[in-house]
């Protein structure tokens, strides 16, 4: 790809000095809709390689290692996997795979996926018990692998311990003995990617999805927890008691927390009643 070519707009000379957050998430959403939609099916003889194969992606890895940038991430090193396969095919080489296939669970796996899933319920009083570190960081990564739209990573956790910290919080529940997490987004990279525009309604989506990836993975430690959303008040007042940069939009609020109460699980509609058009 010749260096005076833009992506997104954006030049050499853009891309040198922008944000590294959201550089990060555009070498990612270059990485996903420039190679990996594509892969698949070109493996599987469905459709033909594009011209200039990843050369976007490709382009702005090399950005990002001449800024001197930590390529042994996780996320780095699956762009540069995936950089690596559409290089090969530019050459004519073949891609093999060590991956599998999803399979069935076995019976008894999913009797642990049911308790998990319809299990679950809101706790909103805890006992005065600390919630292990290991604990709180397994959670925070079950919200970090949840689903998200176009792999662009905004999702950001700032968890809150203390009272003075809690009270920044406009919340409904009387909040005690407990962790609080937040769930904030980087609202830059939307903007890099004109997302907030093109895609408005993943933003909100994404939170959602990291929230409940984080209250299933405390259910399944033992943990309760409860998710709640929160307005401008709550934005402005973390983003300035933290001295948060304008883009760190906080959107909602978890408290998580041993529980010291057992609620009846509130239960839903039939299916039936929820499946539209099938009478």
């Amino acid at each position: 790809m010749a260096e005076t070519e833009r992506v997104h707009g954006y030049s050499r000379e853009d891309l040198m000095k922008m944000d590294v957050g959201s550089l990060r998430a555009m070498l990612h959403e270059r990485t996903h809709h420039g190679i990996e939609v594509y892969l698949y099916r070109i493996l599987k003889g469905k459709m033909e390689k594009p011209k200039k194969y990843g050369a976007q992606a490709k382009y702005l890895l090399g950005l990002w290692e001449e800024r001197r940038l930590p390529i042994d991430t996780p996320d780095i090193q699956w762009c540069k996997w995936n950089i690596e396969a559409a290089e090969k095919l530019n050459r004519g080489e073949i891609v093999k795979l060590d991956t599998r296939k999803p399979e069935p669970f076995t019976d008894s796996e999913m009797l642990t996926v049911r308790k998990l899933l319809y299990e679950r319920r809101s706790i909103r009083q805890f006992k005065k018990k600390p919630v292990p570190e290991s604990m709180i960081k397994e959670i925070l990564y079950a919200g970090l692998m949840s689903p998200q739209g176009c792999n662009v990573d905004s999702r950001r956790f700032l968890i809150l311990r203390s009272p003075e910290e809690w009270r920044l919080v406009s919340s409904d529940l009387p909040v005690e003995n407990c962790v609080m997490i937040l769930v904030l987004q980087d609202m830059g990279v939307y903007k890099t990617l004109g997302f907030d525009k093109r895609a408005p309604q993943n933003i909100l989506y994404d939170a959602a999805a990291a929230a409940d990836h984080i209250c299933l993975m405390a259910h399944a430690f033992g943990l309760g927890a409860c998710w709640l959303t929160h307005g401008e008040e709550t934005q402005v007042k973390v983003r300035q008691h933290f001295g948060l940069k304008e883009d760190i939009v906080s959107r909602l609020h978890i408290i998580v927390g041993w529980p010291d109460e057992a609620p009846v699980k509130s239960l839903r509609m039939s299916l039936d009643d929820a499946i539209i058009g099938t009478k």
